[in-house]
């Protein structure tokens, strides 16, 4: 099983790591944000949903470039197949193509790799847990509302992975402290 603390950790050195480079003007912003993640999985013979946690770290280059990160996690849904489907995580990087569209209020797209990983438990105790995963090309578009100097509102929705047997995507939202 992954270690699930290897997440935080991956973000305080992102974070450390946007900082420095901000710090040397090669970053006009950076972000950090976290929020909710529906999701929708379908695969393994299952086809079900829930709602997971999704944190998000990302750098702009400038007005239009940028590159963020996405680390998903939980979310547990009774899939009537005698198991329970559950989301162990969500890692990605991602392009974040941006359209300011006037100083509050942006549109995005985003592209880059993704790998998810899956739980799926039977209700009874002889049976062994499974856990599919894969790992692919992600795609998704967006937008991002700035209410404050420092602070926005991002909702988008992502195809983390689309294969033909493992399709999962989310919407996501979250609330963002740029700096």
């Amino acid at each position: 099983m992954k270690n699930r603390a290897t997440t935080p950790a991956l973000l305080l050195a992102g974070t450390m790591v946007m900082a420095g480079a901000a710090e040397a003007n090669l970053v006009k912003e950076a972000y950090l944000g976290a929020g909710v993640m529906p999701w929708s999985y379908e695969g393994s013979g299952e086809d079900t949903d829930a709602i997971g946690g999704r944190l998000v770290g990302g750098v702009m280059f400038n007005d239009y470039l940028g590159v963020e990160a996405h680390f998903g996690w939980m979310g547990e849904d009774d899939s009537g197949t005698d198991r329970t489907v559950e989301l162990d995580s969500v890692d990605s990087v991602l392009l974040r193509l941006n359209r300011p569209l006037n100083e509050a209020f942006d549109v995005y797209a985003l592209a880059g790799f993704s790998s998810v990983r899956m739980v799926l438990r039977p209700f009874t105790i002889a049976g062994t847990d499974e856990a599919p995963s894969g790992s692919g090309v992600s795609f998704g578009a967006g937008s991002q509302f700035r209410f404050a100097e420092d602070f926005s509102v991002a909702v988008d929705a992502v195809s983390y992975l689309s294969e033909p047997d493992f399709d999962f995507m989310a919407i996501g939202a979250s609330l963002r402290w740029h700096f």
